[in-house]
């Protein structure tokens, strides 16, 4: 049975003394997805949000209350169970960084079961005409970010659409266009331009992945040229870098954009900007004596109960290593000059500095 359309008032009078909560919320999800997870680690994408204004929470409390599988008995089961009152999206270049967005938000914005509520909607494999294709994940703040202007928000959640921007436009125009009850369903001829549209899009993705991996395969065939000068060049931007110095120790790391917009920033601002600076920084480096280091300094932090602080010799995080064992008192006093109050929270890169030069100190006291 479909839930009391007399519950609707209630609801959006509630809505409107709380949306502010909302707004919060979707904001500081936002920012998380941008720069902890599709900055820091080279993600093509753009960033948006959105919540829902009371007029359109009171439409689809209406749309609702003639559904059967809507069978609200009050206002707070009404609020429990509408998951996208806070909205953020991801739309990435590549349909392939879609599951890696998905990777890291499972470890950025994790409940305290270590789990995130994630529905993978392909309706293109249920529908041939429905070309439908995004990744939803329903967040909540975690705990340790409950705090300031945040301490009221605990309760609620966001929903993150992650899509390519490709399939974004899809996305959207179906929507328009099929979510109107009142004018019935979609004529034969928008079914038809709405497929032709599908099609374009999933061959869309197809050639964006193409163009972007036939431009990285210029970018690498460039860096390693002998009559290149490209190795004494600043790195255009933080996808350059990832190119330039992926194989910095002898060993090409194919996930080496993880974790590399701390580093990158870090490096551009101590001067070591290019491919050579950081090369005659650092001296001869080996791969394996990188991987060993990192391995004694996982180590030393789980035996201090800070593993969520563990670094990955997958990703940018071996070039990292390198770079405190010769630089760490320069990083330190750079990445100092950033946190502290007034100036935000210390970032992964500082809290990872700090327990490296913690672990060399122990070291030393004890060898």
């Amino acid at each position: 049975m479909p839930f009391d359309p007399k519950y609707i008032p209630d609801a959006v009078d509630r809505y409107r003394r709380e949306r502010d909560r909302y707004v919060k919320l979707a904001d500081r999800i936002a920012e998380i997805c941008r720069e902890d997870i599709c900055e820091q680690n080279a993600i093509r994408a753009q960033v948006t949000f959105r919540v829902k204004t009371p007029k359109s929470f009171e439409g689809k409390l209406k749309r609702f209350s003639t559904r059967l599988d809507k069978n609200y008995e009050n206002v707070g089961e009404i609020f429990d169970g509408i998951g996208d009152l806070a909205g953020v999206r991801i739309a990435t270049y590549r349909h392939e960084d879609c599951e890696e967005v998905v990777a890291h938000l499972q470890k950025a914005l994790a409940g305290p079961n270590g789990e995130i509520e994630i529905d993978r909607k392909d309706k293109n494999t249920e529908n041939r005409e429905n070309y439908y294709r995004a990744i939803h994940v329903q967040v909540a703040l975690p705990t340790e970010q409950q705090v300031g202007i945040y301490d009221n928000v605990g309760d609620i959640s966001c929903e993150i659409q992650v899509c390519t921007m490709i399939a974004h436009v899809w996305n959207e125009i179906e929507h328009d266009i099929g979510y109107k009850p009142d004018l019935g369903e979609p004529s034969d001829d928008e079914r038809y331009y709405l497929g032709q549209l599908g099609r374009l899009v999933r061959q869309g993705d197809l050639c964006v992945s193409g163009l972007l991996a036939a431009h990285e395969k210029r970018a690498e065939t460039v860096t390693t040229s002998a009559s290149s000068n490209s190795s004494d060049k600043a790195f255009v931007d933080q996808h350059d870098f990832v190119v330039k110095m992926r194989d910095f120790a002898g060993f090409a790391l194919s996930n080496f954009s993880g974790a590399s917009g701390q580093l990158f920033d870090l490096l551009v601002d101590i001067d070591l900007n290019s491919p050579s600076l950081i090369r005659a920084a650092l001296g001869q480096v080996e791969h394996e004596t990188l991987v060993r280091t990192m391995s004694e300094f996982n180590e030393y932090l789980s035996s201090k109960g800070e593993c969520r602080w563990r670094v990955d010799p997958e990703t940018s995080d071996l070039l990292l290593i390198a770079v405190l064992e010769q630089r760490l008192t320069q990083v330190i006093a750079e990445l100092d000059g950033r946190a502290g109050r007034g100036r935000g929270r210390p970032t992964r890169l500082h809290s990872l500095a700090l327990r490296f030069q913690d672990w060399r100190k122990e070291q030393a006291g004890t060898s």
